[in-house]
């Protein structure tokens, strides 16, 4: 008696090409397992009723679910770069892989209260590869715009592109492909697929020891074509979590950075529960600079979200927050839950790490040298004058840190096994 679970139409799917073309890159089977449309991970995710893949009822947390103040930190920065272009009537804001649209709601809602003269420049266009549904707020990535003077905006999109894989066997790179055989999902090393895989690890090969296992994400490039293509004149504000490339491919990141998240669980093995749980891989950011240069389009700035967060002015939402509370304007528990999760955007631990690149093109004022941006050369913080957002303020869904439902919550005992935001997003395997 066979007790094996039979499998899935998108395990089926990839068995039966498999076994009529042979293995498969990796690339390929991260694209049919995170973006098929009919039973991939994003898509099914999101045509599910009140089920998103981000959250505490999800696998895992971004900045913009932990807590609105992140929008509105990115608001008022959007706001300052309108200000050095000139104050434009139009200032349009391109959001690349906006989800759900918790991002946009935040800093639509935040400039609408806070910003005013901002709220009749600024045009905001959300898009992603895998919209909700019927979604009224976030378009097909098809709908980008051309050639608009703004900002081109990404928060954890470029981790979650389908990369290739490598492996150094005998002081060579080779590619790891997927095959199946049996009845399992396995691993199979072959010749490179594209030269490019073997040529992005080459100038480090003398150093990473036999065995030693990356990611190569070929398709940066196509992402950077469809920037420039997008952006005019402005900027692009890329958040996510990645390294330059000598770090990237360190000798002691044996394992590569391949992760997998399902419901707050870290794994490394993106060959089960296919459809069902999130693969990412660290960003190669010097890929992104190169693109941008040869665009045009040049890097100002290299932080991480921790030292952006506190250049705007983080700790004032966080003594706001506390101010309230004094001041009886809102509960004691409502403050704890407002400062838990602000303080978790920029925690070292956790989302405080991720890196974030600042590009510009044709953004100095009539010819003028680039000004400066307080996110990235820090000054007066933008926060001055401003009421922090609060969690009753969204009319977005965001994570209660402090919620006992929650995997990072300290106080129930029974979810002390589980992983912290350390384990989940260190950069070290």
């Amino acid at each position: 008696m066979n007790d094996k679970p039979s499998n899935s139409p998108l395990e089926q799917r990839l068995i039966d090409h498999i076994a009529k073309y042979g293995p498969i890159t990796f690339e390929a089977f991260m694209d049919a397992a995170l973006y098929d449309p009919e039973h991939g991970y994003y898509p099914s995710k999101r045509r599910e009723d009140q089920v998103s893949p981000v959250g505490t009822s999800g696998d895992y947390f971004t900045s913009p679910t932990s807590h609105p103040a992140f929008g509105a930190l990115i608001a008022l920065q959007l706001e300052e770069m309108w200000r050095t272009l000139g104050s434009p009537t139009e200032f349009t804001v391109v959001e690349m892989g906006a989800g759900v649209g918790v991002l946009q709601s935040d800093i639509t809602e935040y400039v609408e209260r806070e910003l005013p003269s901002f709220s009749k420049a600024m045009r905001y266009i959300a898009t992603d590869v895998a919209p909700p549904p019927e979604s009224e707020s976030v378009a097909k990535s098809t709908a980008l715009p051309v050639g608009v003077a703004g900002c081109v905006l990404s928060n954890e999109l470029l981790d979650a592109m389908p990369v290739n894989r490598f492996i150094v066997q005998n002081g060579v790179v080779r590619e790891i492909f997927v095959d199946f055989q049996g009845d399992e999902f396995v691993e199979m090393v072959g010749d490179v697929s594209e030269p490019e895989v073997a040529a992005r690890v080459e100038p480090f090969l003398s150093s990473l020891p036999e065995g030693y296992r990356g990611e190569v994400n070929l398709r940066l490039g196509y992402w950077v074509d469809s920037v420039s293509a997008t952006l005019d004149r402005g900027y692009v504000l890329t958040l996510d979590y990645g390294f330059d490339r000598p770090e990237l491919y360190k000798p002691t990141r044996v394992d590569g950075s391949l992760r997998c998240y399902y419901q707050h669980t870290l794994g490394q093995n993106p060959l089960r529960r296919i459809g069902r749980q999130d693969i990412t891989a660290h960003v190669d950011f010097t890929a992104v600079d190169h693109g941008m240069m040869v665009m045009g389009i040049e890097r100002i700035g290299k932080l991480t979200q921790q030292q952006l967060l506190i250049n705007l002015g983080i700790d004032d939402f966080l003594q706001d927050v506390t101010l309230r509370d004094a001041r009886n304007e809102i509960t004691h528990t409502e403050a704890q839950e407002n400062s838990a999760g602000i303080a978790s955007l920029a925690s070292t631990e956790g989302l405080g790490g991720f890196r974030v690149a600042v590009h510009a093109r044709g953004a100095g004022l009539y010819g003028e040298p680039l000004r400066a941006l307080t996110g990235i050369d820090g000054g007066l913080r933008l926060t001055e004058g401003h009421a922090a957002p609060l969690l009753s303020d969204a009319s977005a869904e965001h994570a209660r840190l402090l919620r006992s439902s929650n995997p990072f919550s300290s106080g129930d005992p029974s979810l002390a096994g589980l992983p912290t935001w350390e384990e989940l997003f260190s950069d070290e395997p």
